[in-house]
């Protein structure tokens, strides 16, 4: 898969399908990479995307996105209710409720699912990102 500009897109995982997830999972499908949105269960991931389709028929109603690249980014994206989807990501991003203990828990279960090599992110604003790394064989690799 290419981009608008040609750059091969790629498999990105959102884990937490709120405002902040949502948004990012948006904006990499936008960008042509395929997201994996993921949250506790499937019904909050569908909910999740459903969201992201208000905000972007917002946008076909103003005439500011056509339909056709609407549904294009909505293709790109897929809500899962289970980590194991987040298997084949390059770089899963982490945008969960800031709770540490919730967080310390993401970062184990999505250190398991995703490929070794791959890269973790968290958006948290006042959790030490190295005891978040700590969760992880791979802590050089998690980033803030």
């Amino acid at each position: 898969m290419t981009t608008e500009n040609g750059a091969a897109g790629r498999r990105i995982g959102v884990v937490g399908a709120g405002q902040m997830g949502g948004g990012i999972a948006q904006v990499a499908a936008d960008k042509g990479h395929q997201v994996v949105l993921v949250d506790m269960n499937q019904q909050l991931a569908e909910k999740g995307k459903g969201k992201i389709t208000a905000s972007l028929d917002k946008l076909v109603q103003k005439g500011k996105l056509t339909g056709e690249s609407r549904d294009g980014l909505l293709g790109r994206i897929t809500p899962a209710g289970e980590y194991a989807a987040l298997a084949g990501c390059e770089l899963v991003i982490e945008a969960a409720t800031e709770n540490q203990e919730l967080k310390r828990k993401i970062f184990t279960e999505i250190d398991r699912a995703m490929t070794p090599d791959g890269i973790l992110a968290t958006n948290t604003s006042s959790i030490s990102i190295t005891l978040l790394a700590a969760q992880t064989k791979r802590p050089k690799q998690v980033i803030g």
